[in-house]
């Protein structure tokens, strides 16, 4: 019951109509989120196939920030791990700042260890849904 109580709140809380930014911003920048995380986890593994050691690290680090946008941006894609709902109440949870400055982070980190066109097309939409989450934190 408790994940049916959170997901009706969370509803309510998405289609408020007395909310500051229209539904659509909203939805552009999760939906950036989780396709950016999809990229990102498309394009670590095409990196994989590289010599490079620095470039590997890179990819490895990669992988696990566009599985972890996929788990905080869209958590019913991972119903099956159970601790995901915990992640997910706890980033629903945090201000657009806080949100915008940890998803460029996780974008900036593997191109900063290994700038390749692998890690700047992965972490291209992620630093975009950051983006999009720190116009929403100054708007407000």
């Amino acid at each position: 019951m408790g994940a049916a109580a959170s997901a009706q709140s969370q509803m309510r809380q998405e289609h408020d109509p007395n909310a500051i930014f229209p539904w659509w911003v909203r939805y552009l920048a999760k939906g950036l989120g989780v396709v950016g995380g999809f990229v990102a986890v498309f394009f670590a593994i095409l990196g994989f196939f590289t010599f490079d050691a620095g470039c590997i690290v890179a990819v490895l680090l990669q992988l696990v920030f566009g599985l972890l946008m996929v788990a905080l941006e869209a958590p019913f894609c991972c119903m099956f791990v159970d601790f995901i709902e915990k992640i997910a109440n706890f980033s629903e949870s945090r201000g657009f700042w806080q949100k915008g400055l940890l998803y460029i982070a996780l974008g900036l980190i593997p191109m900063v260890i290994c700038f390749e066109l692998n890690t700047f097309l992965g972490g291209a939409l992620i630093i975009g849904s950051g983006a999009v989450y720190g116009f929403m934190a100054l708007g407000k």
